[in-house]
């Protein structure tokens, strides 16, 4: 692939999003633009599927379909500002890079012409011209080959650029996806993810299951030994959840000492058993603060699970998996209680 291939290849996705912009009549807005780019190439499969349905069902692409699928999808509420202002500077980045092209278009139509007006004159009668002809074509080979150096330099800059506007986006992605604490996703990565893996499982044929997992009387951490420890023993679940699953599991904080992990590809009865591998190797251990040896006791888990039934909505499913987690904890706590009904 030429440099020029490579570039016209690289910016397809941003043509795709102007293209749709225009179709769709919507003001080329960062917000905007940052919804179809990302849609043509391929970063959010939850933002490209669901427009997708959309336009199955002709639903209409007016300002507030945009904004809530902006909202829903692209927009964070601890790091919109960084999106924004990066999808900006891509987009400005796009631009530049779109104009050398359109500057090299015209050097190249330019550089043809000249080229057909020498072969007119060399298939006519003035072949006694020829050497004035040649030394023309040499002086427009020269600036042309000048030109386009000058040009390719540019595009390489520029690629460079953007490789690294790309990068950041996926670092500032990856950002508002983490807990801070616990260093796993969050609940907002939790959402996405449901999202994407019920229909993947439903598209597939695929089991889907979902765990709920609770510590037993955090409460008590916090008030005995002081938030610090605290901190450190959601930190010690979250590191043990981490380590417990493999491939495309994912665990999650999802809010306050509660956590969860999704595991597609998985049978209920492979759920369960993850369950009591979790809940016994976390009650198996006493808790002893490094430095003054202080004994925090044991830690225990309850843990609801449940598997996706297809057709039902997603706060059905997580709500299932509530109701068993909270079974377990009125059934005297550290146990995995499997859905019911």
């Amino acid at each position: 692939m030429t440099s020029n291939d490579y570039a016209a290849h690289l910016f397809v996705p941003a043509e795709a999003a102007l293209a749709s912009l225009r179709r769709h009549g919507v003001a080329p807005s960062v917000e905007h633009y940052a919804i179809w780019f990302t849609h043509h190439a391929g970063y959010n499969p939850a933002l490209s599927r669901m427009i997708k349905l959309l336009e199955a069902s002709n639903d209409p692409f007016d300002e507030a379909r945009h904004r809530e699928l902006y909202d829903r999808f692209l927009a964070r509420a601890d790091g919109a500002r960084m999106l924004h202002e990066t999808a900006g500077r891509a987009d400005a980045a796009l631009g530049a890079v779109a104009t050398l092209l359109e500057e090299l278009q015209r050097d190249a139509t330019g550089y043809g012409a000249a080229l057909d007006d020498a072969s007119r004159q060399l298939t006519g009668e003035r072949l006694a011209e020829l050497a004035g002809i040649v030394a023309k074509l040499r002086v427009e080979t020269t600036q042309m080959r000048d030109r386009t150096e000058t040009l390719q330099g540019e595009l390489t800059r520029r690629n460079e650029e953007i490789g690294a506007l790309r990068f950041e986006l996926e670092r500032a992605e990856q950002a508002v996806s983490t807990d801070p604490l616990t260093g796993i996703g969050n609940r907002r990565l939790f959402d996405k993810a449901l999202r994407h893996t019920v229909v993947e499982a439903v598209e597939n044929g695929e089991p889907l299951s979902l765990l709920l997992l609770d510590i037993d009387h955090f409460k008590q951490f916090n008030d005995t030994f002081g938030h610090q420890v605290g901190d450190l023993v959601l930190r010690l679940v979250a590191g043990k959840l981490k380590d417990s699953v493999k491939g495309r599991d994912l665990p999650t904080r999802y809010g306050g000492e509660e956590f969860a992990i999704l595991l597609p590809q998985t049978p209920l009865a492979g759920a369960v058993a993850l369950a009591e591998q979790i809940r016994g190797g976390i009650a198996a251990r006493r808790v002893q603060l490094k430095g003054n040896a202080k004994d925090l006791g044991v830690i225990t888990l309850s843990i609801g699970a449940a598997a996706y039934r297809p057709g039902e909505s997603l706060a059905a499913f997580v709500e299932r998996a509530d109701q068993a987690l909270y079974a377990a904890k009125r059934a005297g706590r550290n146990r995995v209680v499997v859905e019911t009904g």
